[in-house]
């Protein structure tokens, strides 16, 4: 009974000491540096990447400065809290977007034509030229018949793009 005992104690620890030597000897393998060569991929990074994908390695990770940061907020903090405090300031027409606004009435007056829109609740709002309406709205012309907004916007890329709104005045007995 000793005897096999023993015996698996034996085993063990030579089990034990020639794991000991394998792994001392894969990690002296994997421990030596490859040879790259930072210069060359600090100055130019494509060819860099040629040399290493013409030797047959992996390539290394090489990261472009010249595309945008992926993890750059678009929006920072203080730009969406502008945003928030224009939007609580907003009065009179400015609340409303054209097409919540109904033309009722085009007058004509010593400084020109002036236009008299209503909400959906009947209250009246006099328009004027420069008059703002919505958010990104103003007026640009009021004619006999109708009044003219138009409304600027900045796209994604920065563009200032803007499109013309026409409100024009129903005749009486129209809808």
């Amino acid at each position: 009974m000793m005897n096999s005992v023993s015996s698996k104690n034996i085993f063990l620890a030579i089990a034990l000491v020639t794991s000991i030597c394998c792994m001392g000897a894969w990690d002296a393998a994997s421990a030596q540096p490859e040879a790259v060569t930072p210069d060359v991929a600090t100055i130019n990074p494509a060819q860099a990447l040629e040399t290493t994908l013409a030797s047959g390695k992996t390539p290394p990770f090489v990261y472009n400065r010249e595309r945008p940061d992926p993890f750059f907020p678009f929006l920072t903090q203080e730009i969406m809290k502008a945003e928030a405090k224009a939007k609580a300031e907003l009065t009179g027409t400015q609340k409303f977007e054209p097409a919540q606004l109904t033309l009722v009435a085009i007058v004509s007056g010593k400084r020109g034509l002036l236009a008299m829109v209503q909400d959906s609740s009947g209250v009246g709002y006099v328009l004027r030229k420069g008059t703002k309406i919505g958010e990104k709205g103003e007026v640009i012309q009021i004619a006999q018949d109708k009044v003219i907004i138009e409304q600027s916007f900045k796209s994604v890329t920065g563009e200032r793009t803007s499109r013309k709104i026409e409100m024009i005045l129903s005749k009486e007995g129209e809808k």
